[in-house]
């Protein structure tokens, strides 16, 4: 490998005769970049045998110092902060879903969000329903400091935490082994393909961090899987009249917050540790209904292949 062909050249220059002829010949002197350095500190010596190339955690960026390396093994704090839901107090009758968060393998606590059925039922649908369906679990974030954390591809699953066997994990490879690259939603149709329409922009991101809105690759219409929850510092005009805003946290802003410090000052969504949703669920349906409470509105018409897929393998 590239060390030990290093190490050789290294051991070959040792025993070489130097080129200059001053009585020297036969002695090895060292160039200037190889001159040799005293005996490391105590700090330092405390970083010499990590290897400055391995990755600080399954899936993580790589580390520039040992002491960042170091400090990105351990698990990060998640001290509570002051924090308002950005929508106002959350409705009673509306659903709510939860994430539970690891990240560099450390368990972190729980989210939960409501899900603005009484406002958008078509999209809130949809994100319910993937995560009852337990289709949430094993995917990863991307962390954009300053704007928000971007989830819910489930064709990138974390392997490490991600098991079909396990019923708490949707089995994709036999319920939905054609699913769209980067996630799909639960309506798909013939004309509109894995995504579904914009439901309203009425829901703005100003109010604060911590806004639920859909993630889109930039282009109306294309509503998947994916979503992103805002950050204090996010700039509303990037995201208002293009991206459907749709719910809110409304516990464990702590954990939210705590992830931004994972993220990669690039904007390229990397991250110094793996953040991963082990589980999700539905924690609160709505008060007094039960199965299709949240109709299907204008727009979005069609199977859900997430909820026929499931309803075949149980129907077996």
């Amino acid at each position: 490998g590239v060390f030990a062909r290093a190490a050789d050249r290294r051991a070959r220059r040792a025993m070489s005769p130097s080129k200059e002829p001053d009585g020297r010949e036969g002695k090895y002197f060292p160039e200037p970049d190889d001159v040799k350095v005293g005996k490391p500190t105590e700090t330092e010596g405390k970083y010499k045998d990590i290897p400055s190339v391995l990755p600080l955690a399954p899936g993580g960026v790589y580390a520039v110092k040992w002491e960042q390396r170091e400090k990105w093994s351990q698990p990060i704090q998640t001290p509570e902060v002051p924090y308002d839901p950005p929508l106002g107090p959350p409705n009673p009758s509306n659903p709510r879903c939860f994430f539970e968060i690891r990240a560099g393998g450390y368990y972190l606590g729980r989210v939960v969000l409501e899900l603005k059925a009484d406002t958008h039922p078509v999209t809130s649908e949809n994100f319910l329903k993937l995560c009852e369906y337990k289709c949430y679990a094993g995917t990863m974030f991307k962390v954009f400091p300053g704007n928000w954390i971007r989830g819910g591809d489930f064709t990138e699953l974390d392997e490490v935490v991600y098991d079909a066997r396990d019923p708490d994990f949707f089995d994709f490879a036999t319920l939905l082994p054609n699913a769209a690259k980067g996630g799909q939603s639960i309506y798909v149709t013939e004309d509109g393909g894995p995504y579904f329409a914009d439901e309203s922009f009425a829901i703005a991101h100003g109010g604060g961090p911590g806004v639920l809105t859909m993630y889109n690759p930039g282009a109306p219409d294309c509503n998947g899987s994916q979503f992103m929850i805002t950050y204090p510092n996010v700039n509303p005009a990037a995201l208002d009249g293009t991206h459907v805003a749709f719910g809110q946290v409304i516990e464990g802003w702590n954990v939210v917050a705590a992830l931004e410090q994972l993220g990669d000052s690039r904007q390229e969504g990397d991250t110094f540790q793996r953040i991963t949703i082990e589980r999700c669920g539905v924690v609160a349906a709505a008060a007094a209904a039960g199965d299709g409470a949240f109709a299907v509105g204008k727009g979005a018409s069609g199977s859900s292949s997430v909820t026929t897929a499931v309803t075949a393998v149980r129907a077996r």
